[in-house]
């Protein structure tokens, strides 16, 4: 795993928690989902599932991580 792929998504992590403080009264209205772009099993789904349960508890929401693995970890075109 590369240092700067965890850098990323603990900065995404942490964008997200500052947000969280601005949040509007019916959010989330569905589940929310955390796209990994690796298989499960590595470390960034382990960090990222971790994130995911701290959130749930805060949020009060159901957290949905999804193993998007492949395409060299480009997501910005999945559905």
């Amino acid at each position: 795993m590369r240092v700067g792929t965890l850098f990323r998504v603990l900065a995404l992590v942490g964008f997200s928690a500052i947000a969280m403080g601005v949040k509007a009264q019916d959010y989330p209205s569905r589940p929310v989902r955390i796209l990994v772009g690796f298989a499960a099993g590595g470390g960034v789904d382990t960090v990222a599932r971790l994130y995911a349960a701290k959130l749930q508890e805060v949020l009060n929401a159901p957290i949905v991580v999804e193993n998007k693995p492949g395409a060299r970890n480009c997501l910005q075109h999945c559905p």
